[in-house]
C-alpha cells in the first residue's frame, strides 16, 4: 500500500516569506490554489483509503482539492498534526535576524504529537488497507519531516537519509509499504513534477494575491 506524506500548498505567509505555524491561520494564495488542484490530479484514478488533514485551513484547502477528485473518501482532520508554534516569532520576517522566539513550542513536543498521530492513527490504518489503497496525510513541513522519520525509523532498517527531503509547496513524499512483512518498498522524496507549469498560470498581479474563486487566471485566457 502507499502513503503520501503532503504538504499544503503556498499560504500567504509563505508568499511573504514570514513565521506562520499553529497560531496563524492563513488562507492559500491564487497560486497556491492552482498548486492544489495540479496536485489533486496526481490521485485521479487512485483507490484512496483514508485522507488525514491538519485542521488549518492552508491544509484543509489543499485537502479538500485532492477530496474533490476522491468524492467516497471522508476527509478526518487531526490536530496532532498541525504545524509548530512559533511562539512570538508567529507573523514576523524571518529574512530578518530574530532573537530566539519566546513562548515558541519545542521540537519535542512537535515529535511528541506526530508520532502520537503515527501510532494511535497512521499506523493502525497501515495494518488494515488492502494493497492497492493508498492514505494521504495533508499537513505542515516540520510535522511531516517528524512524521517521515517516525515512519521510516519503524519500517526501513537500512537508516534510510532524509536530508534534503523538506517537503516544497503542494509536493509529497511517496512511502510503498509492504504491512504484512512490515517493510519499506520503496520511497520518492519531495516529489513535485506535477508542479513544473503552474507558474505560468498566474499573472503577476495576482502573485502573492489571496485565493479568491472569483479571480481571473492566466489560464482562463489560453482555453480554446
Amino acid at each position: 500500500m502507499k502513503v503520501y506524506l503532503v504538504r499544503h500548498a503556498e499560504s500567504t505567509d509563505n508568499y511573504r516569506h514570514i513565521y506562520g505555524g499553529s497560531g496563524r491561520d492563513v488562507d492559500l494564495t491564487e497560486l497556491g490554489m492552482l498548486q492544489a488542484n495540479e496536485l489533486a490530479n496526481v490521485f485521479d484514478g487512485l483507490s484512496l483509503r483514508n485522507l488525514y488533514s491538519s485542521p488549518q485551513l492552508r491544509a484543509c484547502r489543499t485537502a479538500s482539492a485532492i477530496l474533490s477528485r476522491c468524492p467516497s473518501t471522508e476527509l478526518e482532520l487531526s490536530d496532532l498534526i498541525v504545524e509548530r508554534h512559533f511562539g512570538s516569532l508567529e507573523g514576523k520576517s524571518y529574512r530578518v535576524k530574530h532573537n530566539e522566539g519566546v513562548g515558541d513550542e519545542p521540537y519535542s513536543l512537535v515529535a511528541r504529537r506526530v508520532e502520537t498521530f503515527y501510532l494511535e492513527v497512521l499506523k493502525k490504518q497501515i495494518f488494515q488497507v488492502e494493497h492497492i489503497d493508498c492514505i494521504v496525510v495533508v499537513s505542515h513541513g516540520i510535522t511531516l519531516d517528524y512524521l517521515l522519520r517516525v515512519i521510516l525509523k519503524d519500517f526501513s532498517d537500512d537508516g534510510l537519509c532524509t536530508n534534503g527531503a523538506f517537503l516544497s509547496n503542494a509536493a509529497y513524499h511517496l512511502l510503498e509499504i509492504d504491512a504484512v512483512n512490515k517493510q519499506l518498498v520503496s520511497s520518492h522524496l519531495n516529489v513535485k513534477f506535477h508542479l513544473a507549469d503552474v507558474k505560468m498560470k498566474v499573472s503577476k498581479t495576482l502573485s502573492g494575491v489571496k485565493y479568491d474563486s472569483k479571480q481571473t487566471r492566466m489560464d482562463s485566457f489560453l482555453k480554446n
